[in-house]
């Protein structure tokens, strides 16, 4: 009767580990593929934006202007506030990068090795040159794809 009560003192000690390989593991992978899935959108929108402005530079800033203001809340609210706000903007700027994270922590991990620690808006810069890259990628592939169809 006793060893029965002590293995259900021990239990959640092991849940506790199960719960863990599972979000380490398995809710990684999810993470990366909703990131990759994603980035493949990104990059048809960038494609796609061909259609409705052929100035790459307009594209790139009209396309990406979400991507940009959403950087600058993030970085008032990590590096000058210290703290993100209570309302939506705090909340809908933490969500937006939210997707491309999985990836760009990868990423992060390779750059930042030999650093002692990094702060949580290094991967949102991570994510906001990645997002901006994508998008061009796309718009260039289609520019690409005009230019040799005219030929």
């Amino acid at each position: 009767m006793n060893f029965k009560l002590l293995l259900f003192a021990f239990s959640p000690y092991v849940i506790g580990y199960m719960v863990n390989y599972v979000l380490m593991n398995w809710n990684g992978m999810i993470s990366m593929v909703l990131g990759i899935l994603f980035l493949i959108y990104w990059y048809y929108v960038g494609y796609k934006s061909y259609d409705y402005v052929q100035n790459k530079m307009k594209s790139i800033l009209i396309g990406n202007s979400f991507v940009i203001i959403n950087i600058i809340l993030i970085l008032v609210q990590e590096i000058i506030l210290k703290e993100y706000m209570l309302n939506i903007m705090g909340l809908s700027s933490q969500m937006f990068y939210l997707a491309p994270i999985g990836i760009t922590t990868i990423l992060g991990r390779i750059i930042f090795f030999f650093t002692s620690s990094y702060k949580g808006w290094y991967f949102h810069i991570l994510s906001f040159i990645l997002m901006i890259t994508v998008y061009y990628a796309g718009y260039s592939a289609k520019l690409k794809s005009k230019r040799n169809y005219k030929m």
